[in-house]
C-alpha cells in the first residue's frame, strides 16, 4: 500500500506545480493578449468603416441573435455602426465585421476569425465576394441582393445572414433609418 502513495504524491506535486506555473503564465499575459485582440479588432472596424476614427462599444436593450446569428458587439463612431457577429459555416463558426455608414448604406464586410475549408470556404474572405456587400442599403434584402460564390453556398450563405442581421439591428438601432 506504501508504494502507491509516493507515485502518486510525487505526480500530485508535479500536477501543482504545473498547474500555478500555467495560471501564472496567464495572468502575466493576459493583459497583452487582450490589448492585441483589443488592437486587431480595432484595424478590423478601421478597415469596414473607413471614415471612422473612434469607435465606442454601445449597449442596447436589443435581439442578441437573428437566425443562427449571435451579436458579438456593436460599435459606433462619427461615421456609423459596425458590427462583430459570429455565425456558422460549414466548418464552424465564422466571425463577420459589418461597417454601416451614417447614410444607411453598407461599408465593408471582413472575415474574422474561422475553421472554413482553406480551398474553398476561405474563398468567401477574398475581397472579390466580400465587396459584393459594399454601397447595399440596409433596408435591401441581403439574400437577393448579393449573389453566392459557387460551390461555397454553406459559408456565402452564413456571410449574408451576419450582414442581414447587422442590417436589421441597425435598423432597429436607428428606428427604421436607412435608404
Amino acid at each position: 500500500m506504501r508504494e502507491i502513495f509516493k507515485p502518486a504524491f510525487s505526480l500530485l506535486l508535479i500536477c501543482v506545480v504545473i498547474t500555478f506555473f500555467v495560471g501564472l503564465t496567464y495572468n502575466i499575459t493576459k493583459d497583452t493578449i487582450k490589448h492585441r485582440e483589443l488592437e486587431e479588432l480595432n484595424a478590423a472596424m478601421s478597415e469596414v468603416l473607413p471614415e471612422g476614427k473612434t469607435f465606442k462599444e454601445i449597449t442596447n436593450d436589443f435581439e442578441d441573435a437573428y437566425d443562427a446569428v449571435k451579436v458579438s458587439g456593436v460599435y459606433e463612431s462619427e461615421a456609423g455602426m459596425v458590427f462583430s457577429l459570429i455565425t456558422s459555416g460549414y466548418g464552424g463558426n465564422v466571425a463577420v465585421i459589418i461597417g454601416i455608414a451614417n447614410d444607411g448604406t453598407i461599408s465593408g464586410v471582413r472575415l474574422g476569425a474561422n475553421t472554413e475549408t482553406p480551398s474553398l470556404g476561405k474563398q468567401a474572405e477574398e475581397p472579390f465576394f466580400t465587396s459584393r456587400f459594399n454601397k447595399i442599403a440596409v433596408n435591401a434584402n441581403i439574400d437577393d441582393s448579393v449573389d453566392s460564390i459557387s460551390g461555397v453556398t454553406i459559408t456565402s450563405t452564413a456571410v449574408k445572414k451576419a450582414v442581414q442581421a447587422a442590417c436589421n439591428q441597425y435598423n432597429q438601432l436607428k428606428g427604421g433609418a436607412g435608404n
